[in-house]
């Protein structure tokens, strides 16, 4: 089973919905965040972390074999800083 089809099931039978409008709530909300992100907004997710879009700036990486110099434009990437509350009770869980 997917990941998706875990959580909308999960959700689905938490909030007594039908799967269709559990899809529909998860769609809107993942066209907010791609929104939000595609206007360089951080997202804060309550309890689980900040979403933030970054731009990993350009840099000369060299071959070690050839000595080629190579130039890796910017670029950009979504990093979550996991919120306290989480990392507590990550540690919390037996391995």
């Amino acid at each position: 089973m997917k990941t998706n089809d875990l959580i909308t099931s999960a959700l689905s039978q938490k909030m007594k919905w039908k799967k269709t409008q559990t899809n529909d709530v998860l769609n809107a909300f993942i066209e907010i965040i791609r929104k939000n992100l595609s206007e360089n907004n951080d997202i804060e997710l309550l309890d689980i972390g900040l979403l933030e879009n970054r731009i990993k700036e350009q840099k000369i990486i060299v071959n070690p074999k050839t000595h080629r110099k190579i130039l890796y434009p910017p670029k950009n990437v979504l990093e979550l800083k996991v919120s306290k509350q989480l990392q507590e009770h990550l540690k919390t869980i037996e391995k």
